[in-house]
Formats: structure tokens, sequence, C-alpha cells
């Protein structure tokens, strides 16, 4: 007997994006903690010489310091859940009705269950134009800022 919190059509979509947040956190924590490691100690040390408190470190130095990689973040899980495809075809084998269809799993039975080969090639061309959406302008912002540097 199967467990219902992830074949259900009303919470089986819940069920996937609790699992991808679980297995991104880690991820994103890495590069959190490589961005706090990244900022240097002076500037917390000038922060505590002029009497801010720890509230206002976070607020004014360490959290500004980091929007490059909350930005970073954003592009990047952006991309990976377009692109999810394992997750959602292992957790519910290819969807609860059409509860927990995604692009690459529509992709997948178009293509290969469907034998529409044209449709699906035409779905993947569309993805990967969504996905550059998101990442070519990111591309160019880190370029940009890196040739200021």
């Amino acid at each position: 007997m199967k467990s219902g919190w992830y074949t259900d059509p009303n919470i089986g979509i819940k069920a996937v994006v609790i699992a991808a947040t679980w297995q991104m956190s880690g991820y994103v924590m890495a590069m959190y903690l490589a961005g706090i490691r990244g900022i240097p100690s002076e500037l917390y040390e000038a922060a505590q010489l002029d009497g801010a408190n720890t509230f206002q470190l976070y607020r004014h130095i360490v959290i500004p310091l980091l929007r490059p990689i909350t930005l970073g973040a954003v592009i990047i899980l952006g991309h990976i859940s377009l692109k999810i495809f394992d997750l959602v075809f292992a957790m519910t084998g290819s969807g609860i009705g059409f509860s927990c269809d995604v692009p690459a799993l529509f992709m997948y039975d178009t293509t290969f269950r469907g034998n529409y080969f044209s449709q699906g090639a035409s779905v993947a061309v569309i993805l990967l134009l969504s996905v550059a959406v998101l990442v070519v302008p990111y591309l160019i912002y880190s370029m940009r800022t890196e040739v200021r540097r």
C-alpha cells in the first residue's frame, strides 16, 4: 500500500516541493557559508569599534555583501527548478494526473512514451529558452561586475 502524501493529487506537488527544498538546502547553505567566510574580518572589527550591535552588523554589512550570493542562488535554483525531472519521476512516477506535471516530465512523456519526437524536441527548445532567460542576464551581470574590479 502506497503512502497517500505523495500519491494524492491535492498534495503531491507539495511533497515534491518539500523534498526539493530539502535536497537543495545544503547547496544553498554552502554558498552562503562561502560568502560569509569571504567577508573580511576587518569589517566586523571596524563596525564593532563604531558601536554597532549584532543586528546592525548583519543589517548593514553582512546582508548587503551577500546580495551577489543571493542572486546567484536564486538564478541557479530557478534554473534547477525548471529542469527538475528526477525527483518528480522518482516520487510520483509519471505524475498524479497532471498535478505534478513539470516541463521536463512533460517532455519525457511526450517524446518517449508518446513517440512524438518532434513535439518533445519543441518542448525541449522551449525549456532551453526559458532557462536561458534566467541564466543569460545573470552571466551578463556577473561579467560586468568582474570587469569593474
